[in-house]
């Protein structure tokens, strides 16, 4: 190991011990879920077929609540979607859905942000792709900041 090399290993781990030392009075807890959930009379916003999404979902969310009072929340999930048309001649969809999520709240402030994805693929070649940005911030003041951008788009 070369003199620089060994240095910034010292100074990183110098700073891991300070920053472990700064949170140690955090208490963290990680929660993995699997589910199946299953939506009949849902309507396809491309065809306007009616069918059932199913979707297999992995959701991991973390929770962080600090000595301070604060929490922080993050998630993600992954999701195999699918559309079944109630008319069998009708066209299938199947694909991913991804979802994130991250919320910080303290004594003067409050924050989310939320992502979304969804692309399926038709049994007839066609695309449905449904995006989704989302955020507020809110103060004590009730200054707040929002916005959504939702995006649909069928190809």
């Amino acid at each position: 190991m070369t003199r620089a090399t060994a240095s910034i290993v010292a100074a990183a781990a110098t700073g891991l011990l300070v920053a472990s030392s700064a949170y140690a009075a955090a208490d963290s807890t990680t929660v993995v879920q699997r589910g199946l959930d299953v939506n009949p009379g849902e309507i396809n916003p491309c065809t306007g077929d009616v069918g059932t999404i199913v979707d297999d979902e992995q959701d991991v969310f973390h929770i962080t609540s600090l000595s301070s009072g604060a929490l922080h929340l993050s998630g993600h999930s992954t999701v195999a979607v699918s559309f079944i048309p109630n008319d069998p001649t009708g066209v299938r969809y199947d694909g991913h859905e991804t979802f994130a999520l991250s919320e910080t709240d303290t004594d003067r402030v409050s924050t989310t942000t939320i992502s979304t994805r969804v692309r399926v693929r038709g049994t007839d070649g066609t695309f449905l792709t449904v995006s989704e940005v989302a955020h507020l911030t809110a103060n004590g003041n009730g200054v707040v900041i929002a916005f959504d951008r939702p995006s649909l788009e069928c190809s």
